[in-house]
């Protein structure tokens, strides 16, 4: 309710809002209110979103570093769904390589690349590929981003894109509530290739001040380099002339990816910590522990979270503290409130 209350009102003082991976579908009724255009992939859409499009280009940046912008981009969306189908397992510097040769070799031929065209090559790699990794180097690679273009994803982000993003929309959501009941790997693997395709459209600094949202953010975090994606955006938050709104139900929820002494999960932390507004709402005692110390709670703050009632958070503003009612109107909580489904 807060982040929709945001958005919303925000988007009527002139910002544009972007919704990275919408998995229940609650987004979509807020971009129809403010006149937003909604995306839908999934099983049975229509809808195909190509991961790989090169999105719009900035006005400030030469051919070369437009290109070199793009490959990066393009190699760390392969890199992260190999990652994620292997639960963050890393590549070996040989598949690393048998995937660089995969992307080159697609790109020289296609202006507009798509996985399946890059898992072509990685099945069947060319002579100066077999010379650099052998004939095995990039067989598992494959086997992993063979996922993103059959079984529960197929016919998603599988080929060239049949919609495009407006970038004169108020506000744009990416459905992926279609995939409900999938598996866990699905999601993050959608997850992963909607918020790519969304940031090549939203990273250009001529597309104009926009919030970016990542519900269930949890599930983003999960993966090692959607991770470090997201860390760049943070810092250069203010060169591309977004604020990045992250929701997730509770802290604790980083428990799914590792304990106390991970690597990855002090870096999931630390990009909780660099957020310079935190809005906090009720936890319970026995989550209070990991927040206070994520958020940096004084023991004041966290008395305050455990006792507040429902609407009201603790809103933490670098280091000052306020306790905030989100107010909305009749008309609002039509549009933002999902509690109905729970009635019967």
């Amino acid at each position: 309710m807060c982040g929709k209350s945001l958005v919303a009102r925000s988007i009527t003082l002139g910002r544009k809002a972007a919704v990275a991976s919408d998995p229940k579908g609650e987004w979509v009724s807020v971009a129809n209110a403010v006149g937003g255009k909604v995306i839908s992939v999934g099983p049975g859409r229509s809808a195909r979103v190509n991961p790989l499009d090169a999105g719009p280009r900035p006005s400030s940046l030469t051919d070369n570093q437009w290109k070199a912008v793009v490959r990066q981009r393009r190699r760390q969306l392969l890199v992260a769904l190999v990652s994620l189908m292997r639960q963050g397992t890393p590549l070996h510097p040989v598949e690393h390589t048998a995937l660089d040769m995969a992307l080159m070799e697609t790109t020289a031929e296609n202006s507009t690349p798509t996985l399946p065209m890059v898992l072509d090559h990685l099945l069947r790699p060319s002579p100066e590929t077999l010379a650099l990794v052998g004939r095995d180097g990039g067989v598992a690679v494959s086997h992993s981003l063979r996922r993103t273009v059959s079984g529960d994803l197929e016919g998603m982000f599988d080929a060239p894109s049949t919609v495009a993003f407006d970038a004169d929309a108020p506000m744009m959501v990416m459905d992926t509530s279609a995939l409900i009941g999938a598996s866990e790997q699905a999601l993050s693997l959608a997850a992963a290739c909607s918020a790519t395709w969304l940031e090549a459209a939203v990273t250009n600094p001529d597309g104009g001040k926009r919030l970016v949202v990542y519900d269930e953010g949890w599930r983003m975090l999960a993966d090692p380099y959607m991770l470090a994606k997201m860390s760049e955006q943070w810092r250069l938050a203010r060169t591309y002339g977004i604020a990045n709104l992250l929701i997730m139900h509770k802290v604790a929820d980083l428990n799914e990816i590792g304990d106390g002494t991970s690597g990855h999960r002090q870096k999931a932390l630390g990009l909780l910590t660099e957020a310079d507004t935190r809005i906090i709402y009720r936890q319970k005692h026995d989550a209070m522990r990991l927040t206070k110390e994520a958020l940096g709670l004084t023991e004041a703050e966290c008395d305050h979270v455990e006792n507040l009632p429902k609407g009201v958070g603790l809103w933490k503003v670098g280091n000052r503290s306020f306790i905030v009612a989100n107010r909305v109107t009749t008309d609002e909580l039509e549009v933002f409130g999902t509690d109905d489904r729970m009635h019967l």
